[in-house]
């Protein structure tokens, strides 16, 4: 290969690797969908909304250790309605529902997880905490003259408690209606809730996190510099409700939030590793008609 050719396939080389090793530094892109599944008088339901964003995490490559959502996203906007109107609760209009990294939780950091390698292993999160934004109205059958709010931004001295944080706090409405709301952290692993079934009995809800790479394996998230691959991280957060004056299969009333979050390769990284490509294929077409003219 000529001086000139080498010289070009080692810059193109150079300049592929480079942004490589920038990309491991810190931010992913990922795709994601933020679900919500609870009871509605008895009745398991769920509603959801897809998003995309990007996340700084320990690295690109190897188990992922460390992990920062900076910026809501997938915000759920929808109303779901009773089976059999008239009882209990007719309708549950989830307004802007969101994740909500800005407002940090009681160890600070928000929307920081860590350490999620341990934790898939059947350890726990350190760092948990990502509160919620928006609100959850809770309406009868003549539309929501009576409804309650259920404001999920709820601090206490500056910190945020509830879903997705840990704590408690109550909502009210007219009709001498009171919910009392207890969040809990986000985890990796397996959360649990209480409802009441359409028999008046009690009922679970069970979901579960997961922390796995491209072939599924636990521990392998992140591989985003071998041929584009990414992985899969799965949070979830257990919310227990009970309602004073709901009326219907409506306390207890548990719900699970869930965040599934698919990494992708960085589009910038994909850019010099395509340049330095084209460059080794032109060179070999520049040979072959060399080499073509020769004979």
């Amino acid at each position: 290969m000529p001086a000139a050719a080498r010289l070009l396939v080692s810059l193109l080389t150079a300049a592929a690797l480079s942004h490589a090793g920038a990309a491991r530094a810190d931010k992913l892109l990922f795709s994601g969908t933020h679900a919500i599944k609870f009871s509605h008088n008895g009745v398991i339901k769920e509603v959801s909304a897809n998003g995309t964003g990007v996340a700084i995490a320990n690295g690109s490559s190897g188990p992922l250790n460390t992990l920062q959502l900076t910026r809501p996203f997938a915000k759920i906007t929808e109303t779901v309605t009773a089976t059999t109107p008239g009882i209990g609760i007719d309708e549950i209009r989830f307004q802007g529902v969101r994740i909500n990294p800005s407002l940090a939780g009681p160890k600070g950091s928000p929307g920081k997880f860590a350490p999620i390698l341990a934790a898939a292993k059947s350890m726990v999160l350190t760092k948990s905490t990502l509160p919620a934004a928006g609100t959850i109205r809770l309406c009868n059958l003549s539309g929501c003259p009576s409804s309650v709010p259920v404001k999920l931004t709820q601090t206490n001295m500056g910190v945020a408690l509830g879903p997705g944080v840990g704590g408690t706090f109550m909502a009210t409405g007219m009709s001498n209606t009171m919910v009392t709301v207890m969040g809990a952290p986000w985890t990796v692993n397996t959360t649990t809730v209480s409802y009441q079934t359409k028999l008046g009995g009690v009922g679970t809800i069970m979901d579960a996190g997961t922390a796995k790479g491209p072939l599924g394996m636990t521990g392998t998230t992140l591989n985003l510099t071998s041929m584009g691959m990414g992985g899969t991280l799965q949070l979830v957060s257990g919310i227990q409700t009970t309602c004073a004056g709901c009326g219907g299969n409506n306390s207890p009333s548990g719900q699970i939030a869930r965040l599934t979050i698919h990494f992708a390769p960085e589009p910038g990284l994909l850019v010099p590793l395509a340049a330095g490509a084209v460059g080794v294929a032109l060179l070999g077409r520049s040979r072959v008609r060399r080499s073509d003219s020769r004979r």
